[in-house]
């Protein structure tokens, strides 16, 4: 195993020759550059997942009401209940 000073010169050794290959290469990109094509795919990110997210809650919404109303007793069932309930009192 490496010793504590011989393997901080081992990273020291690889950043340094990184970044001079990154130099030769002509690979560095500005930080301008950067930051907006960060911001850009961010941007790109939230807006899919808003409307994901506005899809998914749609749905649901969707789902419930239609739901509630297969759901919801009507005229004729309530009155088959009444019946029921009459004649398993008397």
């Amino acid at each position: 195993m490496l010793e504590p000073q011989r393997h901080s010169f081992v990273i020291t050794f690889v950043f340094v020759v990184d970044i001079l290959f990154m130099h030769v290469r002509g690979d560095d990109p500005s930080p301008v550059q950067e930051t907006a094509l960060e911001m850009k795919y961010a941007g790109i990110g939230i807006g899919v997942g808003i409307f994901l997210s506005v899809c998914f809650i749609a749905i649901k919404v969707y789902m419930i009401k239609r739901h509630l109303l297969d759901n919801e007793q009507s005229e004729d069932s309530m009155r088959a209940c009444m019946r029921v309930e009459v004649e398993s009192r008397t």
